[in-house]
């Protein structure tokens, strides 16, 4: 997973877990916090496996250091999905 660049300015992350439960509690505790806004939750609704937030870069960086110590929850950019990403060879 690539390492967050903090920086000013604000982006759009992934923040995904295996358990939904922590992933959910993740989400409570966030609501709390006005630099993050919880854009959409992906999964089935009784059990998510992604949230998707607008937050400043500084912030993504920090979440992701916080993630990389307890090893469950993960933080990525959330970039825009092509097909094949760029690997079709047109054959």
């Amino acid at each position: 997973m690539p390492v967050i660049q903090g920086g000013p300015g604000r982006g759009r992350y992934l923040v995904s877990c295996t358990d939904s439960g922590k992933l959910s509690h993740f989400v409570a505790e966030a609501r709390a916090d006005p630099g993050l806004r919880l854009l959409d939750m992906l999964g089935p609704p009784a059990a998510p496996h992604t949230a998707i937030y607008d937050m400043a870069h500084d912030t993504a960086a920090s979440l992701q250091q916080r993630f990389a110590a307890g090893g469950d929850l993960k933080i990525e950019p959330d970039r825009p999905l092509s097909l094949f990403d760029g690997h079709w060879s047109g054959q």
